[in-house]
């Protein structure tokens, strides 16, 4: 049963969405879901792993300043929103290791989804351990998509990405030497981006001993 649970979790993940294009001035929505994408699963907040549903969520600003989003609970997801002041490139992300352990093994769940306003392209810095990154644009069908896996801030290549499309649609494709992977959007919708992976590190986490972490980091691209 506790294998059964530990599976369970390791298959879900969190993920963030907002639209890609911003306005200066004009409020700009982000949601919050927890599910298995590859299938269709939506869990309700209620259902949400451990204490993931008090995760904090944040938006690194073009200047690299960081506010934290106050975040409403809709029952199916987790909302906020904030008001772009300037032009430039936002970040919003999350990064939430859950409270309690299953066995020895923790569990951490990041995602994050870029916003451009206006023409002014800003770097951004590391924002987690490891991240999924995409170019703040309007995709449309047909197009190729390209993501970026990083851990550090530093390329991770060949590492296996799972591709979700709306409809059921999966792939697999490993990062190449610049930790890239590109793929055709076919579909309408919304497309999640994930990459999973245990790391073998201990120690005391709530006063309970671990022996390793399950990371499990996703993006989402919108295709119009």
């Amino acid at each position: 049963m506790m294998a059964m649970v530990t599976s369970s979790v390791s298959a879900h993940a969190i993920w963030v969405e907002s639209s890609p294009l911003g306005a200066k001035g004009k409020q700009q929505i982000v949601r919050v879901y927890y599910g298995e994408y590859e299938h269709g699963v939506i869990e309700k907040t209620t259902g949400w792993y451990s204490d993931l549903n008090q995760l904090e969520l944040y938006v690194l600003q073009p200047d690299q300043s960081r506010t934290k989003l106050s975040l409403t609970n809709k029952g199916e997801y987790l909302e906020a929103s904030f008001t772009p002041a300037t032009e430039g490139t936002y970040t919003i992300y999350t990064s939430h290791v859950a409270k309690d352990l299953w066995e020895e093994k923790r569990f951490q769940f990041s995602s994050s989804v870029v916003v451009q306003v206006g023409k002014d392209q800003s770097p951004s810095e590391s924002i987690a351990a490891y991240c999924l990154s995409a170019s703040a644009r309007q995709y449309t069908r047909g197009n190729k998509v390209t993501v970026t896996l990083t851990k550090k801030g530093s390329s991770l290549a060949d590492k296996e990405v799972t591709i979700m499309a709306p409809q059921g649609w999966v792939k697999k494709i490993k990062t190449d030497a610049q930790g890239n992977v590109s793929f055709d959007a076919g579909y309408t919708g919304i497309y999640v981006i994930e990459f999973g992976e245990n790391l073998e590190e201990s120690g005391d986490w709530g006063g309970k001993p671990f022996k390793d972490t399950w990371q499990t980091v996703t993006t989402s691209v919108a295709i119009r």
